[in-house]
C-alpha cells in the first residue's frame, strides 16, 4: 500500500519520464547545433571584418596600386611636413618646426590624402604632368575655400615610412602630432574633376 507521501515522488517521477520522452520525440534545437550555428556566425563575422580591412591596408613597400588623391591647387604651397629624416633623399619641406629645406620641388615630400582617407608623403606631385596642366588651368590666387578641388588618380608606390613626421595643410597653420607615415612616388596621374 502507498502512502500519501509516496504519491509526489511517484507524480514527479512519471512527470519527469514524460518530459525526456517528449524531447526525444521533438526535434529542437541541442548543444550541438547552438554551437555549430555560433561557430558560422563567428567566421562569416570575421570574414566580414577582413573584407572590409582589406581596402584599408597600406601596399606593401615596393608595390604599386592605384589611388586617388583629393587635391585642390592651393596645396602646392600650403601643405607640409617636418622631419629631420629623409628617405632615399627625398626631405620634408621642415626639418623643423621653424627651418625650411631649400631642396627641389622633386625631392620635396608633402602629405597627401586619397580619397579614402590615406594620408602618403609624396615628392613632386604637383610636378606630374596632368596634375601640373590643372594646376596652371585654376592658379591659387583666390581664396583656398572658392577653389574647385580635384582628384588625381595615379600610379602609387610605396618606397618607405618615416617615423616621427609633423604635418600641417596651411601654410603657417600649427603642425600635428607626430606619426609614421607611408612614402610614396607617383606617376601616370589623370585628373578627375
Amino acid at each position: 500500500m502507498e502512502s500519501e507521501h509516496d504519491e509526489p515522488k511517484q507524480a514527479a517521477q512519471e512527470a519527469l519520464e514524460d518530459n525526456v520522452t517528449l524531447e526525444n520525440k521533438t526535434p529542437g534545437i541541442g548543444r550541438g547545433k547552438v554551437f555549430l550555428g555560433l561557430a558560422v556566425a563567428a567566421v562569416v563575422i570575421v570574414s566580414a571584418y577582413f573584407a572590409t580591412r582589406r581596402g584599408a591596408l597600406t601596399p606593401a613597400t615596393g608595390s604599386a596600386t592605384s589611388a586617388a588623391i583629393t587635391l585642390v591647387t592651393s596645396d602646392r604651397a600650403d601643405v607640409d611636413c617636418v622631419s629631420a629624416k629623409d628617405l632615399n633623399g627625398l626631405r620634408c619641406g621642415f626639418s623643423t618646426e621653424i627651418a625650411n629645406w631649400q631642396g627641389d620641388e622633386q625631392n620635396k615630400l608633402k602629405p597627401f590624402f586619397t580619397t579614402d582617407r590615406r594620408m602618403y608623403l609624396i615628392p613632386g606631385l604637383f610636378l606630374e604632368p596632368a596634375v601640373a596642366a590643372r594646376y596652371r588651368s585654376e592658379p591659387p590666387n583666390k581664396p583656398r575655400e572658392q577653389l574647385k578641388r580635384f582628384t588625381a588618380q595615379c600610379q602609387i608606390k610605396v618606397i618607405g615610412k618615416l617615423a616621427g613626421v609633423r604635418t600641417h595643410w596651411i601654410a603657417n597653420a600649427a603642425w600635428s602630432d607626430p606619426q609614421d607615415i607611408d612614402v610614396a612616388t607617383v606617376s601616370s596621374c589623370k585628373i578627375e574633376g
